[in-house]
C-alpha cells in the first residue's frame, strides 16, 4: 500500500530549491508540484527530485578529474575507487555501461553511512552514482530525465525490500565537449541493518534491483526512439 510521508535525503537534507515528484499512481499526468507527496511501499522508500541549483553548481560530464570511461574502457573498472571494496558496485557499473544499457556513469561512491543509535536498524551502507545518456543528443531535454526518473520510481516501488531508501534526483549538468547545458540523474541508495554487514547485503540486493530497472528503462526508451524514426 502506498502512503505519503516525508523522507530525508541520503547524504544531507534536501535543498529548498528542489521539488518532489509525485508518486506515479498519484499523478499520472506527470504534472509536478512542490507539494507533491513522496512514496513508500513494502519497505522501499523512493524519493524523486528536480534540482534547480544555479548553473555554477551544475555537475560536469565528463568530470575533469578521476573519470573512467567504462563504455570505451570496461577493463579499467578497477580504477573506479568505489569498486575494489564493493563488488556489487563493480557489477552494477559494468552492466550499466554495457551494450544493453543507454547510460554512462560517473562520480560513483559507496561507503558506510552514519549510524542511527537507538533504532532497530542502526547501521547503514549507501552509494551514489551519476548517470547520463551515452548518446549526447539525449542529454538536453529535462522532460526525458523526468520521465526516466518517474518510470524508475514506479518499477522500484513494486519491489519488496527491507530498510532500503532510493533517491532519484534530476540535476543540471554541463557538457563542455558540446558547449551545452543539459541534465543528469543521481541515484543514491541507502540500506539499514542491525550490523554493517547486514546493511551491505541489503544495499547490494537493492543495487541489483536498480540495475534491472535501468535496463528495463533502456529497452523501453530504445523502442520509443525507433518508433519515432
Amino acid at each position: 500500500m502506498i502512503r505519503n510521508e516525508t523522507t530525508a535525503s541520503f547524504g544531507g537534507a534536501a535543498s529548498r530549491d528542489r521539488r518532489a515528484f509525485p508518486c506515479p499512481k498519484v499523478a499520472r499526468d506527470l504534472h509536478l508540484s512542490r507539494r507533491a507527496p513522496r512514496c513508500s511501499v513494502s519497505g522501499v522508500r523512493v524519493e524523486l527530485q528536480v534540482d534547480s541549483a544555479a548553473p555554477s553548481k551544475h555537475k560536469t560530464f565528463p568530470p575533469a578529474r578521476d573519470y573512467v570511461d567504462l563504455r570505451k574502457h570496461p577493463q579499467a573498472i578497477l580504477q573506479v575507487p568505489a569498486v575494489e571494496a564493493n563488488p556489487p558496485m563493480g557489477r552494477f557499473l559494468e552492466i550499466i555501461n554495457g551494450a544493453d544499457s543507454l547510460f554512462a556513469s560517473f562520480a560513483a561512491t559507496a561507503a558506510e553511512a552514519a549510524a542511527q543509535p537507538g533504532t532497530s536498524a542502526p547501521a547503514g551502507f549507501g552509494s551514489s552514482v551519476m548517470l547520463v545518456f551515452a548518446d549526447p543528443t539525449l542529454n538536453h531535454q529535462r522532460d526525458r530525465y523526468e520521465h526516466l526518473a518517474i518510470q524508475l520510481s514506479g518499477l522500484l516501488l513494486r519491489e519488496s525490500a527491507e530498510a532500503l531508501t532510493c533517491e532519484l534526483a534530476v540535476a543540471g549538468c554541463e557538457f563542455p565537449a558540446e558547449s551545452k547545458r543539459g541534465y543528469c540523474l543521481r541515484i543514491a541508495l541507502l540500506a539499514r541493518g542491525e550490523t554493517t554487514d547486514q546493511a551491505r547485503v541489503r544495499w547490494g540486493l537493492g543495487l541489483a534491483r536498480v540495475q534491472q530497472a535501468l535496463l528495463y528503462c533502456s529497452r523501453q526508451i530504445r523502442l520509443k526512439l525507433r518508433d519515432a524514426e
